[in-house]
């Protein structure tokens, strides 16, 4: 990868919405490939075989951040990518869920608020690092149960077209 930078930054529309709208979770599969293309390195198109399951977030109950490390010392740079998401109304098959979810890898996408699709795990598999069910204790707080999922990768995540997404779902 070349370390030339070869364009600028322009604010444009100011149509940038935060959030997550849907989390797509599959397991991971070392066997998966990708088919970039563009300026910007979208996906294109996927080859896999593993079933994804869609996990609905309600509006500002999900997080999706990229935290890149960079080391001048030894000359190395890494994304930890850690998304949070929200199972509302804990019940004994939630439960369920999380139990198997903290066992697993995963490859995860990410529908975000603005319609664009994130893969989280592209090279290497995702964790859940930590889940946090609670009943609450006043009447408006959570019932519920948030997740958290860690993935490390040499690259931030990348964009995946809508076409690519559909073909792994279907």
């Amino acid at each position: 990868m070349s370390c030339n930078l070869t364009s600028g930054y322009s604010l444009g529309c100011r149509d940038s919405l935060g959030g997550i709208q849907r989390v797509y979770i599959g397991t991971w599969d070392a066997d998966t490939t990708y088919g970039l293309t563009g300026p910007c390195d979208t996906i294109e198109s996927v080859t896999t075989t593993p079933s994804f399951f869609t996990f609905e977030q309600e509006l500002e109950t999900a997080s999706f951040i990229q935290n890149g490390q960079f080391s001048t010392e030894n000359g190395t740079s890494f994304y930890e990518q850690t998304l949070e998401i929200t199972l509302q109304k804990l019940d004994s098959c939630n439960r369920d869920q999380i139990k198997i979810l903290g066992q697993g890898v995963w490859r995860v996408i990410i529908l975000d608020q603005r319609g664009t699709y994130w893969l989280m795990g592209k090279q290497n598999p995702v964790r859940v690092s930590a889940s946090n069910p609670q009943l609450g204790k006043a009447f408006g707080d959570l019932n519920g149960a948030v997740i958290t999922f860690i993935g490390k990768e040499p690259e931030p995540a990348f964009a995946i077209t809508e076409a690519a997404v559909q073909s792994i779902l279907d």
